[in-house]
């Protein structure tokens, strides 16, 4: 009958429907390494926008079950290689520290896997540029970093404004970070201490903000200066012992872009205070300032908000850029990995990641 005939088609698209959910999921199933950033922000930011984390490494065996557990992660090993060797991953993202950066990443896309890095890209610029020969050898692999306030709204736009001209010319930028959270000498050391692992401010802070302005500005860095200079000098072990401190928690540098555009930087993490992440950049008839996620605009003395509203849905316990930011990311993720490879054009990829490599090099005077 009629009757029977529609129940049978119905059931037909039903199971393909479930077919073509089950294939999309698949293609959605990203792996972390690391169990610090990686499973505070990006495990709910990336779920968020709809991927599926379906493992999880770190360096502590008992440490990573239990986060792996406690986040419903399926999967959980001390070994990252194990993670590479998965079918059910298909991009890894990798959240360590710098000095394991070009080592996993090159694994990575040897594995055939897609690769999110962590910043600084690595610990200098060989290492970067070795990271960018494996990405040139895998050309059909996503291989980006992970500067994700790209994706924010107001940070498109504010970009958008720049390159159409509505401040006109742009003359000079100004990028700033002040915060304490390493301002107390009892903080306990840890890699974060050690240049040679990748650790201080210019890295963890700087490398965003010299994207910003590349992003922003639409234009390249052609030449950097600056200082680094580290005001805490040893800090306590575990067990109370007093380590030297190799990494730098303030820096300030000057740049200029091919553009005629100068900027200035600054970052410290041992200020008594806190400021927001801001961005301005002072064209020859307006102004326009990023701060503390939104957007203004100045034509004259007296700014305005323009910031656009959000886009996609933001879980309540993320707050700020840098959270908020991966939100966006993870969907640009989500719909690339599903064949929409125009969502991931804003993301910076390992020749951004170069470039940038560069400039840290250069404030260091490590560029000769």
């Amino acid at each position: 009958s009629s009757d029977r005939k529609t129940i049978q088609q119905l059931r037909v698209l039903c199971a393909l429907r479930a077919f073509a959910l089950i294939v999309l999921r698949s293609r959605l199933m990203i792996g972390i390494i690391g169990t610090g950033w990686g499973t505070r922000v990006q495990v709910p930011a990336f779920r968020a926008a709809g991927l599926v984390v379906t493992a999880l490494a770190g360096s502590n065996s008992a440490k990573t079950a239990r986060i792996a557990q406690e986040l419903d992660v399926p999967f959980a090993t001390a070994n990252w290689r194990e993670v590479l060797e998965r079918d059910d991953v298909r991009l890894v993202s990798i959240v360590t520290p710098p000095y394991l950066h070009r080592e996993m990443a090159e694994a990575a896309l040897a594995a055939g896997k897609h690769v999110l890095c962590e910043k600084p890209t690595a610990l200098n610029t060989a290492e970067a540029e070795a990271m960018m020969a494996a990405s040139q050898a895998h050309p059909s692999q996503l291989a980006l970093i992970d500067h994700e306030l790209r994706f924010l709204p107001a940070v498109q736009v504010m970009r958008a404004r720049v390159v159409y001209g509505d401040i006109g010319e742009v003359r000079a930028a100004e990028v700033r970070f002040v915060s304490s959270s390493r301002a107390d000498p009892h903080r306990q050391w840890d890699w974060w201490s050690e240049r040679a692992a990748g650790g201080g401010v210019l890295g963890a802070i700087g490398s965003h903000q010299i994207d910003l302005l590349r992003f922003i500005l639409a234009a390249e860095v052609t030449q950097a200066q600056g200082v680094v200079q580290t005001f805490i000098t040893q800090r306590p072990d575990s067990a109370g012992a007093l380590r030297p401190v190799t990494s730098d928690d303030y820096t300030a540098a000057t740049l200029r872009f091919a553009s005629g555009a100068a900027a200035t930087l600054t970052a410290t993490v041992v200020a008594r205070t806190n400021e927001p992440l801001s961005v301005t950049v002072y064209g020859s008839a307006g102004t326009l300032r990023f701060s503390d996620g939104r957007l203004f605009i100045s034509t004259g003395d007296t700014f305005h908000d323009i910031t656009p509203p959000h886009t996609v849905d933001l879980p309540a316990s993320l707050i700020g850029e840098f959270p908020q930011g991966t939100v966006y990311l993870g969907h640009a993720l989500r719909a690339a990995l599903a064949g929409q490879y125009e969502a991931i054009a804003p993301a910076a990829n390992f020749g951004d990641g170069l470039a940038i490599q560069r400039v840290l090099d250069a404030i260091r005077g490590e560029d000769a």
